[in-house]
């Protein structure tokens, strides 16, 4: 029985999760290393949540230290399942964030794996906000672990998050979103999910692969699609090119799912074509996927890749192509993340003026529909640069507020590091802002190389691409570019690891020795 008194009403979400988990508990739900889990896995992990809180009856928020693995998952699905509120907890952060994040956070509810309660920070710190302790495992999903306090968590008022999500951390600090059912239940509708009262739900046959981290938007949202629409999931820990391809080969899905850094390292690592016998399409988000590489991977496996546009904010994408777009217009639109989703609008606007901008003309992307934050009817402007054509395709020029400001000329990342991809022998590139005395800030740039060349042969190959403001004052040619657990080239770590303590002499005011240049 579950307990709604302290809770919001039994959203429509939680109910079809309820109703999914019970259908065939026998048939199999999760593949993970070798093990086969069944529905009832999900369901008695629904149960066991709400016995297992019914002496706490104003616990809402549970903290799940979310690792890719089957106990964790569970959890997942039983907190949205009874209607509280999830509060991500990466594994991925050391010791002192996680410690931090549980301090800060104060979830009443502390959901992990016996490797992490193994953590003196994990331990201590739910200790320190007297928070209900939870193992999570794969013999059973959600049990009591001992702990040496009294729990005492605070009641919490009913609310309506269904999420508390941690944003990537792509360009700084992660910040927390709070993640509605309303509007989640929203972004899934608007990609084409159906669930509501009038269909009857099923099992589909068809398994999906998942690899991104549940503990960001990229891999919970699938988490939770997948078993609301009847799929079964096969789970790996992380992205590894032949796991990966092991489990396309055995479970034969009609779509996978490959961030731009994962469907680099496919096509680098040769994965041979038959792999790809059952596949109809691969979809791509999470960070801007060059024409190029989407190109390469289509002409090697003659299968369309399908770019989508999102972000954590948003509870989903917002925009994406469709198979039957990507016949009718494929090359004509180039560089596109499609058309906006079903229920979504989409402008563009003057960043000064707030004036909305014609078809064709680069502004800030503004957005409106069901599954963004606001009140409603309100556009939500986003720190996108953008241009919508007159078919409605959305092109991404750039985020406004990844700008490098050189002495008052603003350089988006995006103009170098296009312009460093390419030359044939670099493989990727990430453009940071370095502090500077005078100009305030003067960009510089890391790379990944496929063969050998110089930093310098680098630095003169943009000497005719790019202005002399915006060339970058250093280039460090390194063995790899960190990234955040969702695969994204991270630049606050790229500056720490290759520029930390960079110092950069004897500038000079930007545009003042080259005619044509901006003055």
């Amino acid at each position: 029985m579950i307990d709604n008194s302290s809770r919001a009403p039994d959203p429509f979400l939680s109910r079809r999760i309820r109703q999914m988990v019970r259908l065939d508990p026998g048939a199999p739900a999760l593949f993970f290393d070798g093990l086969t889990v069944p529905w009832s896995f999900y369901a008695d992990a629904v149960a066991d949540l709400s016995s297992l809180l019914a002496a706490y009856p104003g616990a809402r928020r549970v903290g799940i230290v979310l690792r890719n693995r089957p106990g964790p998952l569970a959890a997942l699905i039983a907190v949205l399942g009874t209607g509280r509120e999830v509060v991500t907890l990466s594994p991925h952060l050391g010791d002192i964030g996680l410690e931090k994040d549980i301090v800060d956070l104060a979830p009443d509810v502390v959901v992990a794996e016996d490797a992490d309660w193994a953590r003196d920070a994990v331990l201590a710190s739910s200790k320190a906000v007297r928070a209900v302790a939870l193992r999570a495992g794969t013999d059973r999903a959600l049990a009591a672990r001992p702990v040496p306090w009294s729990p005492s968590p605070s009641r919490q008022d009913p609310g309506e998050v269904a999420v508390l999500m941690m944003t990537s951390g792509t360009t700084g600090r992660p910040k927390r979103v709070k993640l509605t059912y309303d509007r989640m239940t929203a972004a899934f509708r608007a990609a084409g999910l159906v669930f509501d009262e009038a269909h009857e739900p099923h099992l589909r046959s068809r398994t999906d692969i998942l690899w991104a981290s549940l503990a960001h938007i990229s891999g919970m949202y699938f988490a939770v699609a997948h078993v609301i629409e009847g799929r079964s999931i096969a789970l790996l820990e992380k992205f590894e090119v032949g796991a990966w391809a092991e489990l396309v080969r055995r479970h034969r899905p009609g779509y996978v799912r490959l961030a731009p850094t994962a469907l680099r390292m496919v096509l680098q690592a040769g994965v041979d074509a038959e792999t790809f016998d059952s596949v109809r399409a691969v979809g791509s988000g999470t960070a801007q996927l060059p024409p190029e590489l989407g190109e390469e991977f289509e002409r090697r496996y003659g299968i369309p890749v399908l770019v989508t546009y999102g972000a954590t904010e948003f509870a989903g994408a917002i925009a994406g192509w469709t198979l039957k777009e990507k016949e009718l217009w494929g090359p004509r639109k180039r560089g596109s993340v499609g058309r906006a989703h079903r229920g979504i609008e989409l402008r563009v606007v003057d960043p000064d003026s707030g004036t909305v901008l014609p078809c064709g003309q680069a502004g800030l992307l503004e957005a409106r529909g069901g599954q963004l934050p606001g009140e409603d009817g309100a556009w939500l402007r986003t720190t996108d640069l953008a241009v919508i054509d007159e078919d409605q395709f959305l092109f991404i020029r750039g985020r406004a507020d990844d700008a490098i400001n050189r002495g008052g000329f603003k350089i988006p990342p995006s103009v170098i590091e296009d312009a460093l991809a390419a030359h044939p022998a670099v493989n990727e590139v990430s453009a940071v802002a370095l502090p500077d005395e005078r100009l305030g800030q003067v960009p510089a740039a890391a790379v990944t190389l496929l063969s050998p060349v110089t930093e310098a042969e680098l630095m003169e190959y943009l000497t005719g691409r790019l202005t002399r403001y915006q060339r970058p004052v250093a280039i460090r040619v390194v063995d790899q570019l960190p990234r955040t657990p969702s695969l994204k080239i991270s630049r606050p770590l790229v500056r720490e690891h290759y520029f930390d303590g960079f110092t950069h002499g004897a500038a000079e005011e930007p545009g003042t020795t080259t005619a044509g240049e901006p003055a």
